[in-house]
């Protein structure tokens, strides 16, 4: 009887430890094997890589401009813009062709009127404006012509001095 009772109890302790690790296991394997697979059977999207963004500079633009059409130049802006690329190559091409790139901004902001550049939809014409031209610089010169070397342009500066 004293037997039986040991053997008991070696048996439940074998089934308790057989448990704690079929847990441990489950834990450790299940989570890969039950994790969502795209549809390619790859992990989902968000534990995909991202590509390293980076900026090119365009500052310091400064320009007289009149506060109405029709005006004479009494005011003035100041105005900076970054443009966002995913291809460092396109930064020492930008480098290069920044004269270039600034003089068309400066032109495309003689344009304007300090109260237009006040008005959010002028400002996102002007964003876009400013990418096209340094994705039409590059493809010019640098031969871009796949894709636009730019993918993104954002104002960092604007300031309008009545």
């Amino acid at each position: 009887m004293a037997k039986l009772g040991k053997n008991l109890i070696i048996a439940g302790a074998a089934v308790v430890i057989a448990c704690i690790g079929g847990g441990l296991a489950a834990m450790h394997y299940l989570p890969g094997l039950l994790a969502p697979k795209s549809a390619a059977g790859h992990q989902s999207a968000a534990a995909a890589p991202q590509k390293q963004i980076y900026f090119a500079d365009l500052s310091d633009i400064v320009v007289s401009l009149p506060a109405e059409a029709d005006a004479s130049s009494t005011a003035y802006v100041e105005f900076g813009v970054q443009f966002s690329t995913y291809d460092p190559n396109a930064l020492t091409s930008f480098a290069t062709y920044r004269p270039i790139i600034k003089a068309a901004v400066i032109n495309l902001l003689l344009n304007e009127t300090s109260a237009q550049l006040q008005d959010q939809k002028i400002r996102t014409g002007l964003i876009k404006s400013c990418l096209d031209i340094s994705n039409a610089v590059l493809a010019a010169n640098a031969n871009y012509h796949a894709a636009p070397p730019f993918v993104g342009a954002y104002i960092t500066n604007l300031v309008i001095q009545d």
